[in-house]
């Protein structure tokens, strides 16, 4: 029952702050009507947008237990890989460590926690390699230290 009580709880007042840099496609939009779709309903819904309204979503950044980071790794790969010339990662990994970098030199919530409250969501598989390459980053200078714990899902 105290974990029950607890859950309610939590729902009640866990919050999620979803930064607003970047401009669409890359960011703030992913794909709602394919094999990859849970990725583009999560950002649309921790945007603010969807049929219903989330009331998870902080007002303001200080308010948030949780940070999104509103990368599509679906529409990076659509947008930015085309023609397919090779499958290299870097340009994902680049393309996600320079939001990194701008979120961490903006707001002093990256740099609280090494990004350990902050989170994207992915389906598609390039997204743990990406994740286990920005960790290498962190050796690099001018780069927010990451702490990445991923949680991988199959269905």
């Amino acid at each position: 029952m105290k974990t029950y009580r607890s859950h309610i709880e939590m729902q009640k007042r866990f919050k999620i702050w979803t930064y607003k840099e970047g401009e669409p496609p890359l960011f703030h939009h992913g794909p709602l009507n394919d094999i990859y779709s849970i990725e583009g309903q999560m950002i649309t819904e921790l945007n603010g947008g969807g049929d219903t309204k989330t009331h998870f979503l902080a007002r303001r950044p200080d308010e948030a237990h949780a940070f999104f980071v509103p990368v599509s790794i679906v529409a990076i790969i659509r947008y930015v890989y085309r023609p397919y010339t090779n499958y290299s990662r870097e340009r994902l990994q680049n393309i996600v460590a320079d939001y990194l970098r701008v979120v961490s030199e903006r707001y002093p919530y990256w740099n609280r926690s090494s990004g350990a409250d902050h989170f994207l969501v992915s389906c598609h598989d390039w997204v743990c390699m990406m994740l286990y390459a920005l960790y290498e980053l962190n050796l690099r200078p001018n780069m927010p230290q990451i702490s990445v714990l991923t949680i991988k899902l199959n269905t």
